[in-house]
């Protein structure tokens, strides 16, 4: 149990003092020296105990100063015997072993044969290396039942033996078989293999500076470390990284970059940015070079696990790209093995780009489901599936959704999940089904819990209640899960870790399943709270903002108790607090935010009102000013598109880099990615600079049509016929038979059926009535006369106080009701709010409720009232596109437009007397 405890403050020592390491690594030697006095092991020896017990022992540092070369290149020629049959280990298999030596464990038919003769042989180093690398082979073909029995025989057959040779061992023979016993799971407590590590280590740091440590070694070390996380890596192999540095530099060859790329990613928590960008630019010339090319995938898929790793994804977008475009060929030719494949298909999901990969992605995930009929394989072929192989696709979820082997596959929740949201399943009964799984295996699998990744069952919960719109709940998932949370919370260590606590108090804010939960949150996630505030990171925060959001949408919509009124004031004050910190420490340290940070603070204060309201979220929105062209990628623009649309604020220069990525990187973007920027710049109202951006985004919305949602093809025809920049040629496409037939049947598996077939269905209308008006020559008919009309018996129109005060204020100009019209609906569905004709002589006429037309020889005069949301939200003069549109339309349908602002109606210097009156006579220009 200490041991575990002292694991525990390894993995999550950042959250530690790091004044207190040596006092903590000093407590770990000696709960290790109690573990050989109460199991009877006798330490390694005499030397290496003095090691252990004096880090800078004056007896081994003159042994390495006499003869350095020892330590790292001993016994050369028995390491090639070894070595050299050796090709990397991959996929699960040791492939072209070879053995130069007279052993009888060539000639070995069973794992038994194997130890017995390992026992036979104790004394003879290289044949100890040489059975485990064999033993290895064994273990990964046996059935997981079987295989705890062959670490058992090693733990009591081979390990101890093993013990005695540990001072004689190089550094390759060390991290051999401290890998491969760690992959046969034998345990770090084991006191055999804690010295293995433990020489390893301490050869690796007295080889700092003097002799350079085997890249193979590094790699296979690191790999080990890592194994179960048993340790906090940036702690444990701080000295592999003047190694690492030296291999970068003398990085030529594709094995090399397999190998530095595997320590970089082992050992990311130790590796600074201009490191990485030293290992990117050895990596760009050799592609230019050749050496990796079409022909080195598996280089080339080592160095794309490394660079997608979330803590610098963002930050390699363009490597990234140039590695899954050359790894097209193979992608198109079947050369990669499934998990390859798998992983490049979950890259590109993250990125949303090389768009030339999606249709090689297709193919080939449509070719590996039919070999591999598993979760994993369906979750990699849905996204880029047509509409006519969603049935087939759900057949196949079901199916394996009620299979127990499916199940017990690796992360088969999360693979299960991906696939229910990709299909878009809204069927209760599928739904109801994969919670109730995930709740079975919380409750029969004791490691879940233990290791706590039922976390992540909780924000998958989260984000799929939010996209049905919160009409779907499993309440025994939420009570079940609540209650791990909350034990968690209050027993746990891990209840003290500000990003755990984060995702406990989320999932048990956002569902309640406490006591007193209709009236407020549980107390000890309020205390926790402040104490945790200087703590939280900026995902932190975004997971409680998303908890409160969602308490206040399901569990508090109509009524808010007093106390939870006073905690959610509290826990506001705490996202602002650590909101505001996380934009200054930037300012602090010169280094501006990064894109993605910046995103993720934006949503954090949007998902409350109370905090848009706020300073720091203005201050969060002026940092976007700050951030260039250099700073996006796919993922990037997304996500600042969304935040914009949501926020109204508008930068003109990071819309036109938006523009400008999307015209540099034609080739590559998608057509959803072009479709969240133009609806983000008709939304706002903003027209790029140059027409050419335009054109490329019409060419790639035509490219991906068939690829794209009809939702999503609509908004973007929307937004190009407000630029007046669509083609004839996708006009075409969407008003066709076969594209509504489409629409429909995207409505009936849509997650929300309260809300997605009503906003499909409108920005239709708005479409047709853009084209109609805009682009006549197109011959396109107006048939969205009976949707407009079925609309307008759904509303009941009520005017707001601004409305009403301007009504009072007409009444008296025009001295009669009958001179103007209120609510009037134009025939093409606009909405206006007052309507007046004059006659000739600029004289008010009697409204007639008849539309009229030019030939009447009247002027119709549409006022229309315009709130603080038609404007952007940092410029009250910038129309956005929406009205923008509106008013254009009216006049092409003979209406003189006047516009009366709320910001300005209600403001100081119309509040004297006679003051609103005089406005609208001038308006109107009556006298």
């Amino acid at each position: 149990m200490k041991v575990f405890i002292i694991y525990m403050f390894f993995n999550y020592l950042p959250r530690t003092n790091c004044n207190s390491l040596q006092y903590m690594v000093q407590m770990h030697q000696v709960l290790l020296r109690r573990q050989y006095a109460y199991s009877g092991i006798m330490p390694p020896s005499q030397v290496w105990y003095d090691l252990l017990r004096f880090p800078r022992s004056k007896k081994l540092v003159h042994l390495y100063d006499v003869c350095p070369s020892y330590i790292v290149k001993s016994r050369t020629i028995r390491q090639n015997r070894v070595f050299n049959g050796m090709d990397e280990l991959g996929n699960g298999e040791i492939k072209n072993i070879s053995y130069t030596t007279n052993f009888k464990m060539n000639t070995a038919q069973s794992v038994h044969e194997i130890l017995d003769s390992m026992s036979q042989h104790s004394q003879q180093i290289e044949y100890q290396v040489q059975a485990i690398l064999m033993l290895w082979s064994y273990y990964q073909r046996l059935p997981n039942t079987a295989r705890p029995l062959l670490t058992k025989q090693l733990n009591k057959k081979i390990v101890p033996h093993l013990l005695s040779q540990i001072p004689n061992m190089d550094i390759n023979e060390l991290s051999v078989c401290y890998l491969y016993l760690r992959k046969m799971h034998v345990p770090n407590s084991d006191g055999t293999l804690q010295s293995i590590l433990s020489r390893g280590l301490k050869l690796i740091e007295l080889a700092v500076g003097k002799d350079l440590i085997p890249l193979q070694a590094l790699s296979r070390l690191l790999v080990g470390i890592n194994l179960e996380r048993d340790f906090f890596t940036p702690l444990v192999c701080q000295h592999f990284k003047p190694h690492l540095e030296q291999h970068i530099a003398d990085c030529q060859s594709e094995y090399q970059v397999r190998l530095v790329s595997t320590c970089l990613f082992q050992l990311h928590g130790l590796i600074h940015q201009e490191l990485l960008d030293v290992y990117k630019h050895r990596v760009n010339e050799l592609l230019q070079r050749g050496i990796l090319n079409s022909g080195t995938p598996k280089a080339l898929l080592k160095l794309l696990h490394m660079l997608n790793l979330p803590v610098w994804s963002n930050q390699n977008t363009t490597l990234i790209r140039q590695l899954m475009l050359q790894l097209r060929n193979c992608i198109c030719t079947r050369q990669l093995e499934p998990n390859d494949l798998k992983s490049v298909c979950r890259t590109f999901l993250h990125h949303q780009e090389p768009a030339e990969l999606m249709q090689p992605l297709k193919e080939a995930t449509e070719s590996l489901l039919q070999q591999e009929s598993s979760a994993d394989a369906l979750s990699c072929a849905v996204p880029f599936m047509d509409l006519e192989q969603r049935d087939d696709y759900v057949r196949q979820f079901r199916k394996l959704l009620k299979s127990k082997s499916a199940w017990e596959q690796p992360n088969a929740s999360g693979h299960f999940f991906s696939v229910l949201r990709a299909l878009k399943i809204a069927d209760v009964r599928d739904c109801d089904a994969y919670w109730a799984a995930v709740i079975r295996t919380l409750q029969t699998c004791s490691k879940e819990q233990t290791n706590l990744p039922f976390l992540r069952h909780c924000q998958r919960y989260m984000n799929f209640n939010n996209n049905l719109g919160g009409t779907y709940r499993h309440l025994e998932f939420e009570r079940v899960v609540s209650r791990l949370c909350l034990d968690a919370i209050e027993n746990s260590l891990t209840g003290r870790l500000p990003s755990k606590f984060a995702h406990m108090a989320a999932f048990v804010m956002a569902y309640g399943h406490t006591p007193f939960a209709w009236k407020k949150f549980p107390n000890i996630l309020l205390s926790k709270l402040l104490a945790m505030m200087p703590q939280f990171n900026i995902q932190d925060c975004f997971l409680i903002s998303r908890g409160i959001q969602i308490a206040c949408e399901l569990r508090f919509r109509h009524h808010v108790p007093s106390i939870l009124g006073m905690q959610l004031s509290t826990i506001d004050s705490i996202l602002i607090a650590c909101s505001e910190r996380h934009l200054l420490a930037s300012e602090e340290t010169s280094q501006p935010l990064k894109a993605t940070d910046l995103n993720i603070i934006v949503r954090t204060l949007s998902h409350r009102k109370s905090l848009k309201n706020t300073q720091v979220y203005n201050l969060a929105l002026e940092r976007y000013k700050t951030l260039s062209i250099e700073d996006l990628n796919s993922r990037v623009v997304r996500d600042m598109a969304y935040n914009f649309n949501t926020s109204h604020f508008v930068v003109p220069a990071l819309l036109e880099s938006m523009f400008k990525y999307m015209t540099l990187q034609y080739n590559h973007i998608t057509g959803d990615t072009v479709e969240k920027v133009l609806t983000c710049a008709y939304n706002l109202g903003y027209t790029p600079a140059s027409l050419e951006s335009l054109e490329y985004a019409a060419e790639i919305i035509l490219r991906d049509f068939d690829q794209m949602s009809g939702l999503s093809v609509v908004q973007s025809c929307l937004a190009l016929c407000y630029y007046k920049s669509i083609p004839d040629q996708l006009i075409n496409l969407v008003f066709c038979t076969k594209f509504i037939q489409r629409i429909e049947e995207e409505i009936q598996i849509c997650y929300s059926k309260a809300t997605y077939p009503g906003l499909v269905l409108n920005r239709i209308m708005q479409l047709n009535r853009t084209v109609c008006l805009d682009f006549p020559e197109a011959n396109v008919p107006w048939f969205q006369q009976n949707y407009v009309e079925a609309q307008l018996s759904k509303k009941s129109f009520k005017f707001s106080d601004f409305g009403t005060d301007i009504r009072l204020y007409l009444q008296g100009l025009l001295k009669d009701d009958k001179y103007f019209r209120c609510n009037h609906t134009t025939p093409y569905g606009y909405h206006i709010d007052f309507v007046i004709h004059f006659d000739k002589d600029k004289k008010p006429i009697p409204a007639s409720p008849i539309e009229a037309t030019m030939l009447d020889r009247i002027t119709k005069v549409a006022i229309l009232l315009l709130k603080l949301d038609s404007f952007c939200e940092n410029d009250l003069s910038a129309l956005r596109g929406p009205d923008s549109l509106k008013m254009k339309h009216l006049e092409m349908m003979g209406y003189k437009v006047l516009q009366i602002n709320e910001h300005d109606w209600n403001s100081k210097h119309r509040m004297a007397p006679d003051a609103k009156a005089n406005y609208l006579k001038c308006l109107l220009q009556i006298s």
